[in-house]
């Protein structure tokens, strides 16, 4: 296909030339056809991409391409379950790949056999990966004798390739080679011995990256330890290490100088030597001094550990890892103190991520100072979110850069949860249910990104956007404008050209690639990601909608943030912001109209009940001015104005306490001489009927004071005056003697105490005491007796009698 677009092109190019020179033009042709000639031969299943040539479905030997385009450095064959069982020797002997230094032959499914020259002709190559032929068993033990400069040999997933026909390829051989990878090998057998033939197959190679996950059991001798002496990366993920049983004593893993060492999902009780909470610092001094530390997975997620501990170091000789990750291990309690003045200065960056847990001790973070990167995400920390521990988590790590809080269900973070790390550039919060955030962030001024994506936030509060604000203003006063890219991988703090191309190659690829895109940030300043919230539109957010659409914070995917209006999601855009505003506006309008109707109407009542209350004032000192005048006349109705009820056995209490005040408090009110109170002892007349006197006396007075004690109520002619008083309507303020027990009062009497309010007296030891004072019980005396005159005189002026004193 390729050739019939060649000469294609080349015919229309011919055409356009005089046709007078056709000689000319037919040797322009041939020389042409000469060039392409060579490119035409390859498979039309091939690409190339740069200096990278990719064939894929390879079918066939004769699919095999035997000369490449110029300049091809780098080759991927990828073949299928259709090719014979072993490759033909001298298929790259061709010029063209003498300059091949990568070669990678993929999933050839059926093949089971390299021989011994299949690799003749590739003298210059460096990198070979023969990965996941499923039936590759068998590779002749000179097969790498034409390729000597081999320094990365990739031999992945070849589940029936035996670790002995590696070893026989490679004893002897390969002096360069410095990256060996042998990822779910020999899955056919018991399992992997690192034993003598191993290292006799390594002895001279400089191996710095061995790789041999996803083994089901790898055997490790005692004296295996010089075969790590040199290695910069060990991977044993998701295998199953056997170790010696006395490998504390043979073997001296703490001079071991790793750098990077994957323990991922090996298996808890293999592991259960260097994280047992038994005597933790000896045993942590054996761990290989590893600068990048994965013991992730390592327990069963249905055995959860509760640490509760107290560890006392007199010297802090004990080397950690810069980058430790124990994710996923059901660590649910981590109460862990350490006594003394340790502080493991090395440890950087800490992942206790989807552990379940629901508490981490600060004292546990205290001790790493130069902590700058922590993930606490997929926890349940929501179980410690109201505790001081929480808000104090992160006091003393001032170093601390970048914080992964996502997924632990927290509904509220304490304002000043990170008020002492000024170095804060990452804030991840995502996948919470936090209805309302307000942290202070005023010394955050490094911050970069803050994410609240997936949380249940209506806005954000005043004082977040004024922060944001300041922290933006205050970047770019210092940063003069000039703006910077950052990126944060937080698996990527290796050395890739240290690792190799296919590092954590054990991984699964879809999780690898979900975990970047979710921990991975181009940032300029300060960015906000708050997409996939419950936002609302309405007037109590109308300055957060405002704020999302003018300012000038890089909010993440800004144009899909929407908001419930109504009962529908509408994207924050300007027609919605004017939208809701003319609804406030409308709201407003209609909530000032409303206000000024009820203030009009308020006014109008408070002015109503204050001209009756004046006139109700009025009314009380004109009818006490008549009382004063009624009173002051010689020929008056009324020759009393108080008829004072009491009981003979009460007179001496009366005459010394009672009527004397009642006697001096009217006279001063009514400047008058003469006394205003009747009483029976002195107004009854001789030799006439107790009950007619009763009844003349309380003619000829206002008010009828009855002063009840329990005597009183035993009495029956005081019984009778508080019915004859209630028969002629007189105005009642009775006096009663404190702790007087009424209930068997006759009916009369009871309703008068529940009808009127009363003064209250008591005589302990000769001391009288009443409670309201006198000044107060003659005003409501004069007020019901100013009442009563005016009742009088209306009735006067109705009904008028020639008998005046009868009420």
């Amino acid at each position: 296909m390729a050739f019939v677009v060649e000469l294609r092109v080349i015919s229309n190019t011919i055409q356009e030339y005089d046709r007078q020179v056709i000689v000319w033009n037919v040797i322009l042709f041939l020389s042409i056809l000469l060039t392409v000639s060579p490119i035409c031969e390859a498979n039309s299943n091939c690409t190339v991409n740069g200096n990278h040539y990719i064939c894929s479905s390879i079918d066939s030997q004769t699919d095999f391409p035997l000369v490449l385009p110029t300049n091809v450095r780098k080759v991927t064959l990828m073949g299928t379950n259709e090719l014979d069982e072993s490759f033909l020797a001298r298929r790259f002997n061709s010029q063209k790949w003498a300059n091949v230094s990568d070669l990678s032959i993929l999933e050839f499914t059926n093949m089971k056999h390299i021989k011994e020259e299949f690799l003749a002709g590739l003298e210059q190559l460096k990198f070979l990966s023969i990965s996941s032929c499923t039936n590759f068993d068998e590779i002749d033990k000179d097969i790498f004798c034409s390729t000597p400069n081999i320094e990365a040999l990739h031999l992945d997933e070849n589940t029936r390739l035996r670790i002995s026909v590696v070893e026989a390829a490679l004893i002897d051989k390969l002096n360069n080679l410095r990256y060996l990878s042998l990822i779910g090998i020999q899955a056919i057998e018991q399992h992997i011995v690192l034993g003598d033939n191993f290292m006799r197959a390594l002895r001279g190679k400089n191996l710095t990256y061995l790789d041999i996950s996803r083994v089901p059991a790898i055997f490790i001798p005692n004296d295996v330890t010089m075969l790590f002496t040199n290695l910069k990366y060990l991977n044993l993920s998701y295998s199953k290490p056997v170790w010696p049983h006395d490998m504390k004593v043979n073997m001296n893993l703490s001079s071991l100088n790793i750098n990077v060492f994957d323990l991922t999902g090996v298996q808890y009780s293999m592991l259960k030597y260097w994280i047992n909470d038994g005597e933790l610092p000896s045993k942590l001094a054996d761990i290989p001094k590893a600068t990048y530390m994965y013991i992730q997975g390592v327990n069963n997620q249905n055995n959860q550990i509760s640490f509760n501990a107290r560890y006392s170091f007199e010297n802090c000789g004990i080397k950690v890892p810069k980058m430790l990750d124990i994710s996923k291990n059901s660590f649910k309690h981590l109460n862990i103190s350490f006594i003394g003045n340790c502080r493991l200065h090395e440890l950087e960056t800490l992942n206790l991520a989807s552990n379940n847990m629901d508490y981490i001790s600060p004292n546990l973070l205290n001790i790493l100072p130069s902590l700058k990167i922590i993930d606490l995400s997929n926890n349940q920390l929501i179980k410690m979110q109201d505790m001081d521990d929480f808000s104090n988590m992160f006091s003393e790590n001032k170093d601390l850069e970048i914080v992964f809080l996502r997924n632990n269900h927290f509904t509220v973070i304490k304002p000043n949860v990170f008020i002492f790390n000024s170095k804060l550039r990452i804030i991840d919060l995502s996948e919470n249910e936090l209805a309302y955030f307000n942290i202070n962030l005023i010394n955050a001024e490094n911050l970069t990104l803050i994410n609240l994506r997936w949380n249940k936030l209506k806005s954000l509060s005043a004082s977040m956007m004024e922060q944001f604000e300041t922290i933006l203003w205050k970047q770019k006063a210092e940063h003069n404008n000039i703006t910077y890219v950052t990126t944060v991988l937080i698996k990527q703090f290796q050395d890739n050209n240290l690792i190799g191309r296919q590092y954590r190659y054990g991984y699964n690829a879809s999780e690898e690639k979900k975990f970047e895109e979710s921990h991975s940030v181009i940032q300029q300043y300060v960015m906000i990601n708050i997409l996939e919230n419950q936002f609302m539109c309405d007037c109590d957010t109308l300055v957060f909608l405002e704020w999302l659409l003018f300012t000038n914070i890089d909010i993440v995917n800004k144009k899909v943030l929407s908001c419930k209006y109504g009962n529908n999601e509408k994207f924050v855009n300007n027609e919605l912001l004017q939208i809701v505003q003319t609804d406030c506006r409308l709201a407003i309008t209609i909530s000032v109209g409303v206000a000024s109707s009820i203030a009009i109407i308020i006014s109008i009542f408070t002015i109503a009940i204050t001209i009756r209350l004046r006139r109700k004032l009025d009314r009380r000192n004109q009818d006490l001015e008549h009382l004063k005048q009624e009173i002051l006349q010689e020929n008056t109705n009324f020759e009393f104005l108080i008829f004072l009820s009491y009981c003979s056995r009460d007179a001496q209490i009366v005459d010394d306490n009672i009527l004397p005040s009642l006697n001096r408090c009217l006279r001063e009110t009514f400047n008058t001489g003469r006394d205003l109170v009747c009483t029976g002892e002195d107004s009854f007349v001789p030799g006439m009927r107790i009950i007619e006197e009763i009844h003349r006396c309380i003619n000829e007075c206002l008010v009828v004071i009855p002063v009840i004690t329990p005597a009183f109520l035993e009495s029956e002619w005081s019984q009778a005056e508080c019915i004859a008083a209630v028969e002629r309507h007189k105005k009642v303020v009775i006096l009663m003697k404190k702790h007087t027990d009424t209930s068997k009062a006759i009916a009369t009497i009871r309703n008068l105490i529940g009808q009127y309010t009363r003064g209250s007296w008591s005589d302990n030891e000769g001391v009288f005491d009443i409670r309201p004072s006198w000044n107060t019980i003659c005003e409501g005396i004069i007020r019901a007796a100013s009442e009563a005159f005016r009742q009088h005189r209306n009735q006067q002026l109705i009904e008028p009698t020639e008998d005046n004193h009868v009420v």
